[in-house]
């Protein structure tokens, strides 16, 4: 292909020696992405602009789209826009139900800086007497003993299913407060940390936090704390959750990243009543008011997947809201901002007069039509088109009337 401008050129020439915009058209959790959304989709981010925003019952939030309309891309504009209050993270389904609040944890703890974690076990430990007992000075263990005294007197501890387990987490709350020895060890705990006999002892503690209700027990007091709450984004539920299970204590190779460590996990005896993913999910929400949660589905499984609520957890299940494919003005932004971003990255010069350059308005149309805009086909198109354009240098004529071929024949087998 040749292009009448110098612009045009230099544009060729870096699609042959990098990858073209359009390199990647299934987006991942873990991939960052940077477009910006399209028209159609931005009413629908305003809707959970302000559902995300209000303080409401209904804190379960279904995403609904068929395969390839842009679920995790969507996602991934919830996750980097600045008009939620609330931080947002994506969460893996927690691989069985022994560690379902404990991976949790962890990874909302990822997302905070460190100040946070101080201030949050700072304000908790103030709230239980802490600030009388910084001035003892000495006699640490003393200090925070009588702090911990203080704690077991509020609703929070009186209240709780777990007492015993919370009085472990109560204590390396106050330690990471107040004692500048134990300090840094009460820390590596509250991150998670896998620690030995002699590690927890010295912190006066029994259990590691990813033993049996410890990571429950935690999750529920700092969420209180912190001051805009937390989305957590489970994306593909209806393939992913079935990845969770119920603990199976044959499966010896769970323990690998916990060799040699005290007390990690507690082993589940058979007759006790263990919850499902489902159940798990709407215990999180029950104990922690400031987290809402938004799961993505494909359209055809939600009437399935949502079956899985219980009648008495339907109170917090949202109508499910849809994203749908582009539109033609949809197809054009969505293809000229992709371009606006390659030239960006590659300090490139906007073409003259010719916007839609390698490409014509024309064949980015008969794309959109053969396509239906869906999202992921329309990315894939537009790569096999670039390719074609610049290895096998296929005139743009060419390619439009292959298309306008593609096209008949699809609609000739509908």
């Amino acid at each position: 292909m040749r292009a009448k401008s110098i612009e045009g050129r230099k544009f060729l020439e870096q699609l042959e020696n990098s990858l073209s915009p359009f390199e990647k058209f299934v987006a991942k959790p873990d991939i960052e992405e940077n477009l910006s959304l399209v028209g159609n989709r931005r009413y629908v981010f305003d809707e959970f602009i302000k559902i995300l925003n209000e303080n409401n019952t209904q804190r379960i939030i279904p995403l609904l789209a068929e395969t390839g309309i842009g679920k995790t891309f969507f996602m991934h504009q919830i996750k980097n826009s600045l008009e939620f209050n609330a931080p947002s993270i994506f969460i893996d389904v927690p691989p069985n139900s022994d560690i379902f609040f404990y991976d949790i944890y962890t990874k909302i703890l990822e997302l905070l800086e460190s100040s946070v974690l101080q201030r949050i076990t700072r304000r908790l430990t103030d709230l239980w007497g802490g600030v009388q007992e910084m001035k003892y000075g000495l006699f640490r263990s003393i200090s925070t003993l009588k702090v911990l005294d203080q704690a077991k007197k509020t609703s929070s501890f009186n209240n709780s299913k777990h007492q015993p387990q919370l009085e472990q987490v109560m204590i390396v709350i106050i330690t990471h407060a107040i004692d500048p020895e134990r300090s840094p060890i009460a820390e590596r705990w509250l991150l998670g940390d896998i620690m030995d006999y002699d590690e927890l002892s010295f912190l006066g503690v029994e259990n590691n936090l990813s033993s049996k209700y410890m990571a429950e027990e935690l999750l529920h007091l700092f969420t209180e704390y912190l001051v805009d709450g937390i989305n957590i984004m489970f994306d593909d539920i209806d393939k992913n959750w079935e990845r969770y299970s119920k603990f199976d204590n044959s499966d010896i190779g769970f323990y690998d990243e916990f060799e040699d460590t005290y007390q990690t996990l507690t082993v589940v005896e058979e007759e006790d009543n263990i919850p499902d993913f489902f159940e798990q999910i709407v215990k999180l929400l029950e104990r922690n008011k400031k987290i809402k949660i938004i799961i993505s589905i494909q359209t055809e499984n939600k009437d399935e997947i949502l079956s899985k609520f219980s009648e008495d957890s339907k109170y917090l299940v949202h109508e499910p809201i849809s994203i749908y494919n582009f539109s033609t003005k949809d197809t054009k932004e969505y293809y000229l901002e992709s371009l606006k971003l390659y030239r960006k990255k590659h300090d490139l010069s906007t073409i003259p007069n010719n916007k839609f350059f390698p490409l014509t308005e024309k064949l980015i149309l008969l794309v959109y039509e053969y396509t239906l805009g869906n999202p992921r086909e329309l990315i894939r198109n537009f790569q096999q088109i670039f390719d074609e354009i610049i290895f096998d240098e296929t005139p743009i004529e060419q390619l439009e009337k292959d298309f306008e071929e593609k096209l008949r024949k699809s609609r000739k087998n509908e």
